[in-house]
């Protein structure tokens, strides 16, 4: 995971900077930064993860930490359904759990799996 960390310009204090980690969650940050830095990290993983496997169509994924639950749809393919997994689990099983949701919802649609089609073969 890339990190984008950026100089907050009234930290020099002569030779020595301070550098802040905009993307990790801080001791000061409130009850609702935490739960949103959260929802993005969790978002983002999943998402990566989908277009590893069905790079072809456009993932959406929605993560809900207050309400414990992650929620996949594909826009390309029915933008007001989506498939609902619980936050209960390791981030790896999500995944896991996310990759078979995602060719759920294609098979569902009756949507190839496949990562290119030829009309040849």
């Amino acid at each position: 995971m890339s990190r984008h960390i950026q100089l907050l310009p009234s930290t020099k204090r002569g030779l020595d900077t301070i550098w802040h980690d905009y993307n990790e969650i801080q001791p000061e940050d409130s009850e609702d930064e935490r739960q949103a830095k959260l929802e993005q990290w969790i978002g983002k993983r999943i998402g990566t993860t989908l277009m590893k496997h069905y790079n072809q169509r456009e993932w959406k994924v929605m993560v809900d930490i207050k309400g414990r639950m992650l929620i996949i749809g594909c826009d390309s393919i029915c933008n007001y359904k989506g498939y609902h997994i619980k936050l209960d689990k390791s981030m790896e099983e999500l995944e896991r759990r996310s990759i078979m949701a995602a060719g759920e919802i294609l098979e569902r649609h009756n949507v190839s799996r496949a990562r290119r089609i030829n009309p040849d073969h």
